[in-house]
């Protein structure tokens, strides 16, 4: 069955440029029922990778000449944030309102929750009651938790329902996002079990959802970090994890989609914050505004180099007696990098999972010790004896052997304690490891490498 879906998707790749080409033709030509018969036949997604290609009012345009309210609804969700951003602020709530309405209720309080707060209001003040609710509930839980993942539209029945039953209420259902786990409840709406769509089928009509169901559930509770849902899904191969309160009542349900949503954005919103600019709406934003949240990034960095540099230059007597020196900077400033980099990551994924507790950064801080001592001790042997057979110089190659070492060790410390820094100031880790490790981290390790070559090299 794998082999359609794949040439689906090659279709789709292959007819995008052409779909891409036709719909710039009918919109400089202003052929716009033609345009809006081309627009009914694409996929949201490759609607929005189109109108990305656009300017603002270009894809404003094209967007409104959608003719159904549930592709535009699609193709929102898909659209890149900066763009949504702008159709958002730009446009009346009223001609975006009846659009959001289409949306599963995660989706809509995803959108209006990164509107400011008096643009939120007038969004809410337009919906209908039943999904002003489903919103004002779901804004309640941070938008990195399980709540803030969660949609409220799932299907579920009670524990004492015959097989007959839930397969009539299947074929009842009306739109829900995600239908392929069917959660039992009992009376008080605490989830007890699940089942499969296949198992009704599978199973005879007179039997109770309790003979069928499996009682061993997966579940998360509304303040489970989205990075443990994550893992969760792909540890289990799940298609959905049910949400539930403190009291095991069910209130909600993950998609595997909105995981996969999720982990792309993050990724996407840490590669913006490493390269110093805060937020993710880069494409359309204004050139002071782009400019303005980069330069105290550049500075600091700039700061540090040229501290760096005093510190060579501190040593240049040294330098103009052992020029050989300068060969190895390089090699002593990329181990410290390196082994700062990996520490980094395992320090991320521990904080990102809520591992860093009293005794998880214990373990970790030994075994990344450890390890960082082993590698470091590693490294600055093959440095030094390779640095030795170059150059026949015994001392020299001690003297970068040691600098590794060192320098290794006091990556790794420093990243760990920036690790922990940033789990005590509630700021993501790349803040630190991103902006300001590096540069110190050079700093002192040139400082290192020259101290060390003073005392035993002489000069």
């Amino acid at each position: 069955m794998a082999a359609p879906q794949l040439d689906s998707l090659a279709s789709r790749e292959h007819q995008s440029p052409f779909y891409a080409e036709t719909i710039s033709r009918l919109f400089r030509k202003n052929s716009f029922t033609a345009l809006q018969k081309v627009l009914s036949r694409l996929f949201p997604s490759d609607l929005a990778r189109i109108l990305d290609g656009y300017t603002e009012e270009e894809a404003a345009k094209i967007f409104f000449l959608i003719p159904s309210h549930r592709l535009a609804a699609s193709t929102l969700k898909y659209m890149s944030p900066d763009l949504r951003s702008h159709l958002m602020q730009d446009y009346a709530p009223e001609k975006l309102v009846p659009i959001l309405e289409e949306l599963p209720p995660d989706d809509r309080a995803d959108i209006i929750g990164h509107l400011d707060s008096a643009l939120a209001k007038r969004f809410m003040g337009g919906l209908d009651e039943e999904s002003m609710r489903e919103v004002a509930e779901l804004l309640q839980y941070e938008s990195d938790t399980a709540g803030g993942l969660m949609t409220p539209e799932f299907f579920a029945l009670s524990v004492d329902t015959t097989v007959g039953a839930a397969i009539d209420a299947v074929r009842s259902l009306p739109y829900f996002e995600m239908v392929f786990y069917l959660y039992v409840l009992d009376d008080k709406r605490r989830l007890v079990g699940v089942s499969s769509l296949r198992q009704l089928i599978l199973n005879d009509p007179g039997k109770t959802l309790a003979e069928i169901m499996n009682p061993r559930t997966i579940k998360v509770l509304t303040n489970t970090p989205s990075s443990e849902v994550a893992e969760m899904v792909r540890r289990y191969r799940l298609l959905g994890v049910p949400v539930v309160d403190d009291m095991d009542v069910l209130v909600g349900v993950i998609t595997v989609d909105d995981v996969i949503s999720s982990m792309d954005q993050e990724s996407t919103e840490d590669l913006i914050k490493m390269a110093g600019t805060p937020q993710p709406e880069v494409v359309h934003q204004s050139f002071a505004k782009n400019f303005s949240n980069r330069l105290p990034w550049l500075l600091l960095a700039l700061v540090g180099a040229l501290l760096t540099g005093a510190v060579i230059h501190f040593f240049t007597p040294l330098l103009e007696s052992k020029l050989i020196l300068a060969a190895f900077m390089p090699l002593v400033m990329n181990m410290t990098g390196n082994m700062a980099t990996s520490t980094a990551a395992a320090s991320a994924k521990a904080l990102a999972n809520k591992a860093m507790q009293a005794g998880a950064f214990t373990r970790l801080f030994l075994m990344e010790a450890g390890i960082g001592l082993l590698l470091g001790s590693l490294s600055g042997l093959l440095g030094g004896l390779a640095t030795w057979q170059l150059l026949r110089d015994a001392t020299l190659g001690q003297v970068v052997g040691l600098t590794i070492v060192i320098n290794s060790m006091l990556g790794i410390l420093l990243t760990l304690f920036f690790a922990k820094t940033s789990e005590k100031l509630r700021t993501r880790p790349e803040f630190f490891s991103g902006r300001i490790s590096r540069p110190l981290l050079d700093l002192i390790g040139v400082a290192i490498y020259f101290s060390l070559a003073k005392m035993m090299l002489g000069g």
